[in-house]
Order: structure tokens, then sequence, then C-alpha cells
């Protein structure tokens, strides 16, 4: 069982933005604009010009994408709304994957938070397309914060973080998610409600459903610290079913305003963006509030 960190290094001095100018970058930068201005971090604004693959039989001229990219990020630079920010905006050129780009930024700036909208595409355009959030979710070596397609177009001063979900597997690294859960938590006075998903076959004995959900509880209720030590408000809640399905539920069940969940490192992080059967996909997707992945 992993046991929980005493104290918690949490560090918000520079943020990542990623900007493809969509309906969902523009709900993502509101929330990041607030980060930036709550935690007073110098926010990094990115657009990727790459040649990945698209569904036009001729691909657009790069020197043009490069145009229009440079034109809307002077644009949004200009605005009023970088005011009280310290602020740096990027155009990058990517020869491989606007993953890979945003991965080689994330090392160069020594980012603390990257910030992606997601489309949330299923289907056959998901196998095709992937999903370049998931691919950051999967090996970006700092946390990732997301904002999915139902996720309703607040700014942080309209964000309050009254209500955080975090979802543990009991894995090693756990400890360093709830660990960032509960210093989020405490710094907003937050209530935080500790899930665990069990995946349990539907005809297995309500006897046995039941021991296993006991247990469950027992090592939620250890890994978090004594009262006394961590003045934050906190339940705990063990489901039965599919993860992804279970942790969207209980996220609008309780209302909450952030998820806190952790990824597990994988050696193909492309092809795993890629199957929308996966939970990760199931939660961006259909949450109705950002994603904090550390």
């Amino acid at each position: 069982m992993p046991v929980l960190a005493s104290q918690t290094q949490v560090s918000l001095r520079k943020i990542l933005f990623a900007d493809d100018f969509s309906s969902c970058s523009e709900t993502a930068l509101r929330y990041c604009l607030g980060l930036s201005r709550r935690y007073d971090a110098t926010l990094y604004t990115v657009c990727v010009v790459s040649a990945e693959i698209t569904y036009d039989t001729q691909p657009p001229d790069p020197l043009y994408l490069r145009h229009c990219a440079e034109n809307k990020m002077a644009k949004l630079a200009a605005s009023e709304r970088f005011q009280g920010i310290k602020h740096l905006e990027l155009v990058e050129e990517g020869f491989g994957t606007v993953s890979n780009v945003l991965l080689e930024l994330i090392d160069r700036l020594h980012i603390d938070l990257i910030v992606l909208g997601t489309h949330g595409r299923g289907g056959i355009k998901k196998v095709v397309l992937g999903s370049v959030a998931e691919e950051i979710l999967n090996c970006a070596p700092c946390a990732v914060l997301t904002v999915g397609p139902h996720v309703p177009p607040k700014s942080m001063s309209e964000w309050k973080l009254r209500s955080i979900l975090c979802a543990t597997d009991f894995r090693p690294d756990s400890a360093k998610v709830l660990s960032y859960a509960l210093w989020l938590a405490k710094d907003e006075y937050a209530h935080l409600t500790l899930l665990h998903v069990l995946k349990m076959p539907t005809d297995a004995p309500p006897e046995h459903r039941e021991a296993e959900k006991d247990n469950a509880m027992k090592q939620l209720v250890q890994l978090l610290p004594p009262e006394r030590s961590a003045p934050v408000e906190a339940q705990c809640i063990v489901e039965i079913g599919a993860p992804g399905e279970r942790i969207v539920k209980v996220a609008d069940d309780q209302s909450v305003d952030l998820i806190v969940i952790g990824t597990h490192h994988t050696f193909h992080p492309h092809l795993s963006a890629h199957l929308p059967w996966a939970m990760l996909h199931q939660v961006l997707c259909h949450a109705q509030c950002p994603v904090l992945k550390v």
C-alpha cells in the first residue's frame, strides 16, 4: 500500500497552454488565465503548426498555416485578457507529432502544469486522429489539466474549487496523486472525495462483493492523513463497475469542480491514445469539470 508523503512540494510557477484556436481551447484558456493569476505563474501560450494526418485530400501549405497561427497569436496576445499575467506567446513548427513538440517544450521550459482543451473525439475519428491530450497525459513529466467538451466555459474567478474528486487504484504512484489532491483541497478550502472503483464480475456472490468493498474502504481510509495534520474535509467512496463510467457518475453525483487522477507509464502512448474504450478517454470525454492528471 502506498504511503502518503507527509509534505507535498507542489509548484505552479510555469504554466504551458496549448492553443489550436478552437472552441475547446477557448474554454480551456479561461481556466488557464485564472490559474495563472491565482498562483502568479508565468504563462506560455503555444500553437504547434504540424503536418500530422488530416481528412483533407490536399493538406494546407505549412507556410500558410504558420502565417495564420502567428496572426491569431498576435491578436490574442494584444487582448486585455492577459492583463496582470506574465506571459509569452510561441508558434512552433512540428515535423513529428504535436504531442512530441509539446513534450519537448515542457522539458525545455521546465513547465509545472500544461493545460489542454480536448475535443472528445469518438468512433472512427478517434481511431484515425487519436488525441493529443491523451498522448500528453500518458507521458508528460508534469501535471496536466484537461478541459473537455462538456465543461462549461468559466473563468477561475467563477471556478471555485469547493469539491474535488480523487480517483485511486492503490498502485505505488497513488500516494503522489492523493498528495497533490490534498494540497489543492487545503489551499482552496475544498471538500475532498477519495474514490476507488472495483472491477468485479457481475455474477460475483453478494458476500464476496461486500467483503471486497469493505477491504477497499479500509485501504482508502488508511491513505488519508490524521485529521489533526491535514485540516481537509474528506470522505471515501468505493464503487463497483467500469472505472471510467463510475468516476464520471460519482463526479456528477457529487457536483465536483475538479477530478484528480493518475495514469500509468506506457511504452506506446501514441497507440493508447487511439483506443476509444480506454478508461482515460471515457473520463475526458464525459466529465463536466476539468480533469487534472498527476
